[in-house]
């Protein structure tokens, strides 16, 4: 019988039953692996499925890195540093970068120690999607909010500036005379896909430059492209019911037709609203997950749901930050705006990220 597996994000196999053993055996597959048959409903952890008798093995120990009698590895990225480039705190070290992050997680209360790793490549939508139907997630929206914080004020000058670059960049190009909204669609996808692998990169604990924020035109410019054309479409599709109806009763003059349209627009005000939310995390899956423009969608369309209101309510408050930005004469954005990106990236790696 051919048995599937959930291999960090990607589904592998097929692999027969006593093979599927064996990858239990030496580690390879997990008590919690997520795994799949023909005639399974859903995919299942391997423990729920395992032949009677079969054991699991403990995979073997990770090699410990080889250290100078004066350097020590970072609790939270993992790296090796010099003894006096870190703080001791307790029985383990924490770099520079590492900690805002590491005085925060403490002072929430969540385990340090836990950074987010990123996921071999390509990965499988379907078992991307399985995987966390079967686990679930959580979403803190003070946790989101005050990393984010933290991320900011530990990069401030290389955060605020890479945000406004790309901004600018955005902004700029809706202002080319006749083409400028054609232009602006087109650019949108690749500068905040671009903008999403630079705020992951600093997450990481792996050295970002101003020029990561700008990486969707050379590495994913057609994906990325798509994926925002795509998700726009089906945002703005929703608004057609109405938008027809409206422009007919213009050019009539009849008034009841308007009614008509306006109660249609208000509920495609809804449906984009809802749609919005739904695809939140496309443009960042299809930047670092290398996912299609359908799949991207699909796969937060399908997770997105899972707590929908939860993620509009990191929105919702990500977006008063937003608004105080703009309350303070508008030079807060610089600081909010970075803080919002931030955020709801803390956000994705809660839910789609692994360990790394």
């Amino acid at each position: 019988m051919n048995w599937f597996y959930v291999d960090n994000g990607k589904q592998a196999g097929p692999v027969d039953d006593l093979q599927l053993q064996q990858l239990a055996g030496t580690g390879v597959i997990q008590p919690d692996t997520l795994v799949w048959r023909e005639g399974m409903a859903n995919w299942q952890p391997y423990n729920q499925v395992a032949p009677a008798g079969s054991g699991f093995a403990t995979p073997p120990p990770m090699a410990a890195p080889v250290l100078g009698p004066d350097e020590v590895v970072c609790t939270e990225c993992q790296r090796v540093f010099p003894r006096q480039d870190t703080i001791a705190y307790g029985t383990v070290n924490v770099c520079a970068s590492c900690k805002p992050i590491f005085l925060q997680k403490l002072s929430e209360g969540v385990t340090t120690g836990t950074r987010r790793g990123r996921r071999t490549l390509p990965v499988d939508a379907n078992a991307l999607i399985a995987e966390i139907q079967a686990r679930g997630y959580e979403i803190n929206i003070g946790s989101c909010i005050s990393r984010g914080w933290e991320l900011v004020k530990a990069n401030f000058w290389l955060v605020v500036g890479a945000t406004f670059l790309v901004t600018l960049c955005q902004q700029a190009a809706g202002f080319v005379p006749v083409a400028g909204f054609f232009i602006s669609l087109a650019l949108s996808g690749p500068l905040l896909g671009g903008l999403n692998v630079f705020f992951l990169k600093l997450m990481r604990g792996e050295r970002a430059e101003l020029g990561d924020a700008f990486s969707g035109f050379s590495n994913a410019f057609g994906r990325l492209c798509g994926t925002y054309l795509l998700m726009m479409v089906a945002i703005l599709a929703v608004f057609l019911p109405g938008g027809i109806p409206l422009v007919v009763a213009m050019v009539s003059g009849s008034n009841a037709p308007g009614v008509v349209a306006m109660i249609l627009l208000l509920i495609g005000l809804l449906a984009a609203v809802y749609l919005g939310i739904a695809f939140s995390f496309a443009i960042i899956l299809a930047a670092d997950m290398q996912l299609g423009a359908t799949d991207a969608l699909r796969v937060s369309f399908r997770i997105v749901n899972m707590k929908w209101f939860t993620v509009f309510g990191l929105m919702f408050v990500a977006g008063l930050v937003n608004i105080l930005g703009v309350l303070a004469c508008l030079i807060g954005l610089l600081v909010t705006m970075p803080i919002f990106y931030a955020a709801i990236l803390y956000a994705y790696e809660d839910i789609f990220g692994t360990q790394a």
